[in-house]
């Protein structure tokens, strides 16, 4: 199967729902392109759309497997719009230009790690159980990177950077130390993405455009703690 997952599992479940984001990206990433090759790859979307969904079949009809689904043709159209969408967003969240995910893992592990250690008095257990659940879910699609692709992972990751960059607004206390533990750690979550998606080969460059990242995160942050104080 081309999940790899088992039909009617909750896994099978959950991965379905991952390669349904994906089209939700493909069609996004395809409207991004010039309006010759925008118009011409969209006369597709249905076709693709009914080929995850099947509205109209059976999930276990003996008479139609997963090749039958859809046709070479589709599936060349599929190709091409992806190469298109490499050549002309490349180096964005749609099409990265690296594949060092190991670091991007690290930070990962880091930030759990973090989480763990921030009491609810600090940070609210509903906001901090939701990034939880977010950075669980960069790990796992990290892990299944052949299945998902890389894009899918650095938009999830560009996802939980807005979180943890929103929850610094509900730290409470001030606490001087878990501020800047939370910005030291930022600063390496943007890095890692920053060598991820554009490729850089340098960690010193990752880190400025990490560094400046997180400064124009930090001054927003404090902007709007300023306003609602």
């Amino acid at each position: 199967m081309a999940l790899d997952a088992e039909w009617d599992s909750g896994e099978f479940a959950r991965r379905h729902a991952e390669v349904s984001s994906l089209l939700s990206e493909t069609i996004e990433q395809i409207q991004a392109l010039p309006e010759r090759s925008r118009v011409r790859f969209s006369r597709y979307y249905s076709q693709w759309w009914s080929a995850i969904v099947q509205p109209n079949a059976g999930w276990v009809d003996p008479a139609r497997p997963a090749r039958a689904l859809i046709n070479q043709e589709m599936l060349d159209h599929l190709e091409s719009a992806a190469d298109l969408v490499a050549e002309v967003l490349f180096g964005t969240s749609s099409a990265p230009r690296g594949d060092n995910l190991e670091a991007l893992s690290e930070s990962c592990n880091s930030w759990l790690a973090i989480l763990a250690e921030t009491p609810d008095s600090e940070l609210p257990a509903e906001l901090k159980g939701q990034i939880v659940h977010q950075i669980h879910h960069l790990v796992w699609l990290i892990s299944n990177v052949e299945l998902f692709g890389v894009a899918r992972v650095s938009r999830e990751t560009s996802s939980v950077i807005g979180s943890l960059a929103q929850a610094s607004t509900a730290l409470a206390g001030g606490d001087a130390e878990t501020g800047g533990k939370w910005k030291r750690a930022l600063l390496g979550f943007v890095a890692a993405s920053v060598v991820f998606t554009t490729g850089a080969t340098q960690l010193q460059t990752a880190i400025e455009a990490g560094s400046g990242a997180v400064k124009g995160i930090t001054q927003v942050v404090d902007a709007v703690t300023n306003s609602v104080e």
